[in-house]
């Protein structure tokens, strides 16, 4: 068995752990949501050997069909953590026929829960190097149990999350043995749900389309902006285009919103709202925003802000996400941005957060329509409507990064990259800061301009 590490971390933050990288030493949280599966669903499996002993046994394997394998096994006796993970990584030992290198340890808050990736060569299988996550629970009273995620060192990177996802599914399959699940095991009271099937809505004028949920209504589309409602107090309008004045001289009042090229974008986003409100004769909405992220844009900015907006409609304090397009000053010292917001109540947007990143990439706006609409009512009007349709299409095109991002926020993650590797990881903020503050020279956090296709979104 392994010595204790000394330097065990002694909390772990609640939420899940989605691990999508190559080999790490440290490994704080990952056991954050087994915990829950575990206390849920304590009989998973069952002990066969006598009384007294802690050894792994009823081992249960399940094949991943993208690769890989979990064994999950009960301990008879009371084996504290270490022994628990001991007694794990021997049975990695008699199944690879070599001794596993095992990273830095993480536990939980209640001490119950140790997690941690290792390697080790498969000499009993095809002699190659292997990758895998090892986890146990060994509570004061209770059945003790383990789990390990194996699979090639090649292949591990994508099919952890795949393995995850396959033993919380096997373990949620399994009769509980009567044990109720703690408060504090890491469940969230508004957890998501799996992404709502979108259906098609085409605007009337032909100039975009968006697939929307079922149950969401499309209030109004025209020249590529639509608005819609769901069904639980969501808000959306997409394709919004503001003309804004670069620094207010020789706007026609009443046509433009003047801001200087270069603000700050939350504050560029709460002004342009703000005077399309007051544009209108109307009280404007009280924002706050509290994260913006920057996606690389050739000819423009495009950002992704995350706050709350209050539309004074009665409904109070709203969560906001919101993506904004800005094209630079060009003619008549003029520039362009274009937004696309969705909120709503706080809990429905974190149960609906697969959903909402979805409608973010089934938006479609025709621009060439658009710009056919635009010439034929504003002859004389900004020149630059017709370049811009075509930066806001290349943003569109390129903004599965940005919901990537966004989506990460909804959910509590955080992809992180380990340096001397290069592998990337959407993990729990807390397992994130955890791996940063353990080891920053190893651990970084990327902003979604650094996520890599097919990996990280």
């Amino acid at each position: 068995m392994p010595e204790k590490d000394n330097a065990l971390p002694s909390t772990m933050e609640k939420g899940s752990v989605i691990l999508n990288s190559s080999r790490r030493s440290t490994s704080r949280g990952a056991g954050g949501l087994l915990l829950a599966a575990f206390l849920t669903v304590a009989g998973a499996a069952q002990a066969a050997t006598a009384a007294g002993s802690s050894a792994l046994t009823g081992v249960t394997t399940f094949d991943n069909p993208g690769g890989g394998h979990i064994y999950l096994g009960a301990m008879q006796g009371q084996p504290t953590p270490p022994e628990a993970m001991g007694k794990v990584l021997q049975r990695v030992t008699a199944l690879c026929g070599d001794r596993p290198v095992l990273g830095k340890l993480a536990q939980d808050k209640t001490g119950e829960v140790l997690a941690g990736f290792f390697s080790v060569t498969g000499k009993n299988l095809d002699g190659e190097p292997m990758e895998g996550l090892a986890i146990v629970y060994a509570p004061k009273t209770g059945t003790a149990r383990g789990a390990v995620l194996l699979d090639d060192a090649s292949r591990f990177p994508k099919t952890v999350n795949p393995m995850f996802a396959k033993l919380k599914q096997e373990l949620g399959s399994t009769p509980a043995s009567g044990t109720e699940p703690s408060a504090s095991a890491g469940a969230k009271a508004a957890a998501p749900v799996a992404s709502q099937p979108l259906q098609p809505q085409v605007f009337p004028d032909g100039t975009g389309v968006i697939r929307l949920p079922a149950a969401w209504e499309m209030r109004s589309a025209q020249m590529g902006d639509v608005i819609a409602s769901g069904p639980h107090g969501e808000g959306l309008r997409f394709g919004w285009t503001i003309p804004v004045m670069n620094d207010g001289r020789g706007a026609a009042a009443g046509n433009f919103v003047a801001i200087p090229y270069g603000t700050d974008p939350a504050d560029v986003f709460k002004a342009a709202i703000s005077q399309e409100y007051q544009k209108a004769r109307k009280t404007a909405p009280a924002i706050d925003i509290s994260k913006v992220q920057e996606i690389p844009l050739a000819g423009g900015k495009n950002e992704m802000l995350y706050g709350s907006i209050d539309v004074h409609d009665g409904k109070g304090e709203q969560y906001l996400v919101a993506q904004m397009i800005s094209a630079p000053p060009q003619v008549m010292n003029a520039w362009q941005i274009t937004l696309f917001l969705v909120y709503g109540p706080k809990q429905a947007m974190g149960q609906e957060g697969s959903t909402i990143a979805a409608i973010f990439t089934n938006y479609s706006r025709n621009s060439q329509a658009v710009a056919q609409r635009a010439n034929a009512q504003i002859a004389q009007g900004i020149a630059q409507t017709n370049q811009f349709a075509s930066t806001v299409s290349q943003a569109i095109d390129s903004s599965d990064r940005a919901t990537a991002g966004m989506s990460n926020l909804l959910r509590d993650q955080t992809v992180i990259v380990d340096t001397r590797t290069g592998g990337h990881a959407t993990t729990s903020d807390g397992l994130a800061n955890a791996l940063i503050d353990a080891n920053p020279n190893r651990f970084q956090s990327v902003s979604p301009s650094g996520y890599i296709g097919g990996i990280d979104y």
